[in-house]
């Protein structure tokens, strides 16, 4: 038995290293919160009894515990269209509440306890978990593969058909934007997204690419670097790195003519404040699956993409090599010659039918899945 033990340890640590430790012991610590309902249940009881007498009983919870910012950031958008439909009474549960100030769309903001959704649902309130894939370990990706825009497919799980714009929201208030006004002639760039909860190298274009970016144009342009501390710095860029807050980093990106970056949290904060983007995607993912057609969107149409893995590639990234400097410079040229001009708003339809049919590939990838994790983990 102990030998069985060791040996599962060492191949979670080939595979996934100290991330697939921390899941593994994660699992373990779930497992023993879930034999404790009854203590759990009597903890959440004042906060949410106290909430729903603030607010009375809501129609749905969005419950956004487990993801990323930036799909916390993309659930305002399944919010926006409830509104639009008639649904005032939404409340969601997360980790950034600061994504939800001034946003008229959310009824209440709760906090990221374990159960509020098991506890709310036992009162008769929706639930829904705003997923649009999961990751499959056998294949080091992401799955199913969205067949639509993210957007659309987390609208979908809240059972939103219909007409929907694909895009964020995020509201600042104009002292906010004041603030992130640190230049004059203002882009924000981002280095790396490696330093992220959920990096993943296949979205990972060189630093070395960026710096001459920045080189190139920093008589031009006043560059400003943004994300996280770890990023690798930019010479030549104000360096912000760790030294904002999410508000004031899209603040940043409010003020800025453009931004310079790649696929994810920033991406899609730039498009919640209306600033144009050149994004380097590669080839992991498509644009139309989770971009926005207003940005300069760098993307390598070659056989192998979208693959949607998350750091393996037996082609050694050829689709984010593919992009050059100069493909970036030229890019952020042409949105800065489109600086005060409306950004175009995409639009998506949602049908019944696909509705079922995602739903069916959900279950699908579900228990491929569980599958994958059982044989990962015994």
């Amino acid at each position: 038995m102990l030998a069985r033990k060791f040996r599962t340890l060492r191949r979670v640590v080939r595979r996934e290293g100290r991330a697939g430790i921390m899941e593994l012991i994660k699992q373990k610590l779930d497992v023993r919160k879930s034999l404790r309902p009854p203590f759990e249940y009597a903890r959440l009881a004042p906060s949410a009894l106290s909430q729903i007498a603030r607010h009375g009983r809501p129609e749905m919870l969005i419950n956004a515990i487990g993801a990323g910012i930036g799909d916390d950031l993309l659930c305002t958008a399944v919010f926006r269209e409830l509104r639009r439909r008639g649904q005032h009474k939404v409340w969601v549960t997360c980790k950034h509440p600061d994504l939800y100030m001034r946003n008229q769309d959310v009824e209440a903001v709760l906090p990221p306890l374990p159960r509020y959704d098991v506890f709310l649902s036992r009162l008769g309130v929706t639930v829904i978990y705003p997923w649009y894939t999961s990751y499959n370990p056998a294949y080091d990706r992401d799955e199913p593969m969205p067949e639509q825009h993210i957007i659309s497919v987390m609208c979908q799980k809240a059972a939103i058909t219909g007409t929907i714009t694909l895009k964020p929201y995020l509201e600042l208030s104009a002292g906010e934007v004041t603030q992130g006004k640190l230049r004059p002639r203002q882009i924000a760039i981002q280095s790396s997204g490696l330093d992220a909860r959920h990096s993943m190298a296949n979205k990972n274009w060189s630093a070395d690419g960026y710096q001459t970016v920045v080189t190139s144009l920093r008589s031009t342009f006043d560059f400003v670097q943004i994300g996280s501390l770890g990023d690798p710095p930019l010479e030549g860029a104000l360096d912000m790195r760790g030294k904002t807050t999410l508000r004031e980093t899209a603040a940043v990106l409010a003020a800025s003519l453009a931004f310079v970056g790649q696929v994810g949290l920033l991406m899609h904060l730039a498009r919640a404040v209306d600033c144009r983007s050149v994004i380097v995607y590669g080839g992991r993912e498509t644009p139309s699956q989770s971009g926005y057609s207003c940005n300069e969107n760098l993307y390598s149409a070659v056989s192998c993409s979208p693959c949607w893995r998350l750091n393996s590639c037996p082609y050694e990234r050829k689709c984010l090599q593919m992009i050059s400097a100069a493909d970036v410079i030229t890019a952020l040229d042409l949105q800065v010659s489109r600086t005060g001009s409306p950004l175009a708003c995409d639009t998506a339809i949602i049908t019944s039918a696909q509705i079922e049919r995602n739903a069916a590939r959900e279950l699908a990838a579900k228990r491929t899945h569980e599958f994958a994790w059982s044989m990962l983990y015994q």
